[in-house]
């Protein structure tokens, strides 16, 4: 939730102006970047909306959930990591939210794990506190 609500206040903050500078840099380095529209519409179409997703499966315990949140940890990941070379390897933002895509890859991997043996076992299972 908290990875989707970050997301969503960062579209924000490009569309606000907050982030003119990383506009600009991010100008510079891709030639398709031409304002704030494009970084905010990545941002929200590859991390705030499937988050969200992955979210709502999981509160839904919907038998998708973990290979939904397998999929939005291993993207976060790839997306930071991505991000890294373009805008820089300082922020500490960018850092965390390596960590919190790895995290959240690892503990929807371990919910799947789960999920299979009670399946096989036929005992409920329950998701990671904090999915």
């Amino acid at each position: 939730m908290v990875t989707a609500i970050g997301a969503a206040a960062g579209v924000q903050g490009f569309l606000s102006g907050s982030f003119d500078e990383l506009v600009a840099q991010l100008e510079e380095r891709l030639g398709i970047v031409d304002g704030p529209m494009l970084p905010a519409a990545a941002l929200g179409l590859l991390v705030a909306v499937p988050q969200t997703g992955a979210l709502v499966l999981a509160l839904r315990r919907h038998p998708r959930a973990a290979a939904a949140g397998v999929g939005v940890g291993a993207g976060l990941t790839a997306w930071v990591a991505a991000q890294l070379p373009l805008i820089g390897w300082g922020s500490p933002v960018q850092w965390a939210f390596v960590v919190i895509g790895l995290a959240e890859a690892t503990a929807a991997t371990m919910w799947a794990r789960r999920t299979e043996a009670a399946r096989r076992t036929g005992a409920q299972t329950e998701p990671p506190s904090g999915a």
